[in-house]
Formats: C-alpha cells, sequence, structure tokens
C-alpha cells in the first residue's frame, strides 16, 4: 500500500493542508493536532516527497552559499561558526544548502564562477569584494541574495555584518590608551570590503590623537596562515620599530606568534597584539590573546534568516543587521 499524506491525514482525522503545514513548519498548529499528526507519520513511516513538494511549490528548498576560496577558508577558524549558525536556521525553516567556494582569482576570465545547474531559490554572499561581480551576476539572474559583510552600496541590498569599524577601531583605542603609537596592523586583501572597514576604524583612532596613520604600518596578505609569519619576517629589524600589533583576522594568530617567540620577542613585555575574531586559539594561546569577538555564529544565523524573509516575501526593502562587537581582554594587552 503506498502511503501518501491523504493517508496520514486519513489516520490523524484532519485535512492534508494540516499535515502540509506540519510536514513544511511553514503554519503553527495546535500542539494537539501536531502531536497527532506526527503519531500518524512515524506509525506508517510517511515519507514526504520532496520532487512533488518542489513542483507544487515552484520552489527548490535550496540555498546557495558562495564563500571564499578554498585557501582563504581552509584554515579559516572564523568560517565553521558562520556555517554552523547558517545551517541551524536553514535545518529550521527546512531548507537546504548547497555550498560554491569562490574560485573568481584563481581564473582568468571575467566571470563569476556561479554555477546553476542546482537552481537555488537565493544565496549567501561571503566576503564581497569593492567590485563584486557576484552581486552583479545574481541581479542579472533576478536570485534573491544577502550579503555577509558590509557591500560597496549598502543601501541598495540585503546584508548582515558586524561593525567591522567599531571593531578595529575599539582594538587600536585599546593599545593608543596603553600608550603605543607605533602600532603594525596586519589586514587582508585590499579588494575587500571588510579591509576597507577595518582600516577606516584605526585611522579614526589615531585622527583623535591628531596622528597620522601611515602606509607602511598597514600591511595587507591573503587570509593564510603562513602568510603572517612571512610578512613579519620579510619585515626584518624594523619589526622593533613596533610596539603592538593588530591582526584583522584570527587566521593569522598562528603565523604571528609563532614568528613572536621564533624571535624572542615577548607578549606582551615586548609587544602587545590584538587579534580580532575570539576563536578558540585566542583562549588557550600562551599568552591568552585579547580579541574582538565578531560572533560569526550570530552572523550565520541572521543572514540565513534574512535570506528566507526575503524568498518568502516578508522582507522586501533592502535592510540589514550590524551586530555590535565586544573586546575580550587576555594577556597580550
Amino acid at each position: 500500500m503506498k502511503i501518501t499524506i491523504e493517508t496520514v491525514a486519513k489516520k490523524a482525522g484532519v485535512s492534508t493542508a494540516a499535515v502540509s503545514y506540519v510536514l513544511s513548519g511553514k503554519q503553527k498548529l495546535s500542539p494537539e493536532v501536531t502531536v497527532k499528526i506526527k503519531k500518524a507519520i512515524e506509525e506508517l513511516g510517511y515519507k514526504p516527497n520532496i520532487i512533488a513538494r518542489n513542483l507544487a511549490s515552484k520552489k527548490t528548498w535550496t540555498v546557495g552559499f558562495y564563500t571564499s576560496s578554498t585557501k582563504n577558508i581552509r584554515g579559516d577558524v572564523f568560517f565553521n561558526p558562520l556555517l554552523a549558525g547558517i545551517l541551524d536556521n536553514l535545518h529550521q525553516q527546512k531548507y537546504q544548502l548547497h555550498l560554491y567556494a569562490d574560485y573568481l582569482n584563481e581564473t582568468d576570465e571575467d566571470h563569476p564562477d556561479l554555477s546553476l545547474t542546482q537552481p537555488i531559490d537565493g544565496a549567501l554572499i561571503m566576503n564581497p569584494r569593492v567590485n563584486d561581480v557576484y552581486l552583479e551576476y545574481l541581479k542579472q539572474q533576478n536570485i534573491p541574495f544577502v550579503v555577509i559583510g558590509t557591500p560597496a552600496e549598502p543601501e541598495k541590498v540585503f546584508y548582515v555584518d558586524v561593525d567591522l569599524t567599531a571593531a578595529s577601531y575599539i582594538a587600536t583605542k585599546h593599545l593608543i590608551l596603553k600608550g603605543h603609537r607605533n602600532v603594525l596592523f596586519i589586514l587582508g586583501p585590499e579588494d575587500l570590503m571588510q579591509t576597507v572597514h577595518h582600516t577606516q576604524g584605526c585611522k579614526m583612532a589615531f585622527d583623535e590623537m591628531g596622528w597620522e596613520l601611515s602606509a607602511e604600518s598597514l600591511v595587507h596578505l591573503p587570509m593564510a596562515e603562513e602568510e603572517s609569519y612571512e610578512a613579519l619576517k620579510s619585515i626584518g629589524e624594523d619589526i622593533h620599530k613596533y610596539s603592538a600589533i593588530v591582526a584583522f583576522h584570527d587566521i593569522y594568530s598562528f603565523g604571528i606568534m609563532s614568528f613572536l617567540k621564533d624571535n624572542q620577542i615577548s607578549v606582551p613585555q615586548n609587544m602587545m597584539y590584538i587579534s580580532l575574531g575570539n576563536s578558540l586559539f585566542c583562549r588557550v594561546n600562551s599568552p591568552t590573546i585579547t580579541s574582538i569577538d565578531l560572533a560569526p555564529y550570530d552572523i550565520g544565523f541572521q543572514s540565513a534568516e534574512m535570506l528566507v524573509d526575503i524568498i518568502e516575501k516578508r522582507r522586501m526593502q533592502p535592510s540589514h543587521s550590524i551586530i555590535p562587537v565586544n573586546l575580550i581582554k587576555r594577556e597580550s594587552a
């Protein structure tokens, strides 16, 4: 005997619409009715026909997540909790996730590698560039999207971000108040919008003191662990000009702390250090690292929630959510 949604409805003594509501989670029923329907589903061993559901709703119930390149995320301690937040929210709302890596910088093509062989209802875009062709491509395809990070034209798109300008300002100001003027800033690639906001924050802190932020104190690196070690090594003896370092991503902390240790530069006695991210490494390193908590899980959860709202027409006008930051004081600064 074939078990259908009608079979479940008959056994539970409810309408097929009520069974559909429980399966989709799109409308809440009374606890008593919900329990009856779930019991009938379990006893009958009913398995919803996903393809039929998609055809009926004219939706795929699938979201695409376009991340940074695999080179950037393979050691990215920020990425896992971000992804966990996205998955938890989509699971609650009965959506699935397709994951795509950004290979734009690894080809000579002038268009994004957006695989649409699997149709999607919407997209999440991580780490927008200053001139982002991914966003333009999605607009052309009329695919709803939410940017994770602040885009170049924030008034025109939906996005969720932590306040990166505040994060870099707070970190820099903390060091200034401890008497540091010669600070080395380790930033991400210049074409990322997050780097623009990081630079704005530290410049604001210097401007308040009437100081100029010199270009030589700003080091731009790919987001990879080994890059920060080599960058400090290339500075050579000039590293001793600085009394503090701010790294704008925890992925740099591994290389920075290794370099300082290898060169007998004690933290915090000879060099104070602050990192943005507040990952596990900051808590277990010796010395423990003063850090800015960037709330990656909350960013992921809220961005997925916003995207589903757009897909289901609960949001229409471009809007955003900015998550505040917190300085977690530890031994390094």
